[in-house]
């Protein structure tokens, strides 16, 4: 018995349904949910995925469809015998049967220094690197109050003093029942607190009265692409989360996922993904997926990092760059499990100060502000740093200019 992702092949719902007017509010997702499910529900193809798998378990042919949340993706996660696999694909040749893969944590480069129990103000440079720090001297007093991010990762030590308070809840894959669940908030690597720290820690962090959705993604650093889609499906009905934050991927497969990633935009949740630290001309799904803000990570000289990721995707026709933008990224300070904070290397650092930036534009806004207005914010508030754009895309993010 093996896992499979089946969707309809190349069905964009971002080509099919209006983005511009899609927000964040709560009350706004209930709607665009059932815009999205309803446009499923209509695709001919889909149609056939269904009655195809719900004829398959009539049959007793040993097909086991995983469970539902919200339906946003399109897609039904499988487990079955690669001939009913390769039977499928026979009889329903529009549809995409992808054999389940890994998706594995962005691996980050933790430096030889001791963990230190207080940072200097040098030591908290990212902040400046950001203009956050000249921004609240100036009289700026945003802190992300009334935003929720899930970060999809390893798991969060929510007792870490710069996290208390900030993980409202905590949610983990089971694997006997295909559900996710409630969980005790624990990071099983150490990874998603470094991650947490710089969304929202008290000193460290970019908003720091963010909430946190616990969401871990990749146990010990490894996870499923299936369950990946599953938590993509079960945000949908989070009516409260506004961004996800991710730092995990694998090497193929942008363009069988892209159109996946469309669908949270479309439901009014902001994609913003490690684009990966294997330098140029490599990347890492999702961040390479059209729909998701990629981020590349620079250094203390306000240059691109060189083990930052970076390359020409093409998904469907249609050439795109990424990363979309920079951020700090290599020897940041952050939280680490235990206590402490350690100085770390990789996009994962970079995508949560880039998740913070998100969360105080939305806050600023009240969450009115709509999906495609918060990305050009986001986009047009960059500083050039004069590296090519396949390098830093439209540059280091910075706050004054977002705000």
């Amino acid at each position: 018995m093996s896992v499979y992702i089946i969707r309809p092949k190349a069905t964009s719902v971002t080509r099919s349904l209006e983005l511009a007017s899609k927000k964040f509010t709560p009350e706004s997702r209930e709607a665009q949910v059932a815009e999205v499910v309803n446009f499923w529900h209509e695709n001919p193809v889909y149609q056939q995925i269904e009655n195809w798998l719900e004829d398959a378990q009539n049959d007793t042919r040993q097909v086991a469809k995983y469970p539902d949340y919200s339906g946003i993706t399109g897609v039904s996660v499988v487990e079955m015998p690669d001939e009913e696999a390769q039977r499928i694909r026979e009889e329903l040749p529009n549809a995409l049967i992808l054999r389940d893969q890994l998706i594995e944590l962005i691996q980050p480069q933790q430096r030889n220094t001791d963990t230190k129990d207080e940072l200097t103000r040098d030591e908290l440079w990212h902040l400046d690197a950001i203009a956050l720090n000249i921004a609240r001297q100036n009289g700026f007093t945003g802190t992300g109050k009334n935003i929720t991010i899930a970060v999809l990762d390893t798991g969060i030590d929510s007792t870490h003093p710069e996290l208390q308070g900030r993980v409202t809840e905590s949610y983990s894959f089971n694997d006997r029942s295909k559900q996710i669940q409630s969980t005790s908030s624990q990071d099983t690597n150490g990874h998603g607190t470094h991650v947490a720290g710089l969304i929202c820690g008290k000193q460290v962090g970019v908003a720091p009265e963010t909430k946190l959705i616990d969401g871990v993604l990749i146990p010990r650093g490894t996870g499923n692409l299936s369950n990946f889609v599953m938590w993509l499906d079960w945000l949908a009905l989070r009516v409260d989360v506004n961004i996800a934050n991710i730092s995990a991927g694998l090497p193929t497969y942008a363009d069988e996922m892209s159109d996946v990633i469309d669908t949270l935009l479309a439901v009014g949740i902001l994609p913003v993904c490690a684009v990966g630290n294997n330098g140029r001309n490599n990347t890492r799904t999702p961040a390479n997926c059209r729909s998701s803000i990629s981020v590349g990570a620079t250094n203390f000289n306000s240059k691109v990092a060189s083990f930052s990721g970076s390359g020409r995707i093409s998904v469907n026709n249609h050439s795109y760059d990424v990363p979309y933008l920079v951020a700090p990224g290599e020897g940041v300070y952050s939280s680490v499990q235990g206590g402490g904070y350690e100085a770390w290397d990789g996009t994962s650092m970079a995508t949560p100060i880039v998740s913070g930036v998100a969360a105080l534009i939305l806050e600023k806004y009240s969450k009115q502000i709509p999906v495609l207005d918060l990305i050009d914010g986001l986009l047009t508030s960059c500083q050039d740093l004069g590296h090519d754009k396949e390098r830093q895309g439209k540059g280091l993010i910075q706050v004054t200019a977002a705000l």
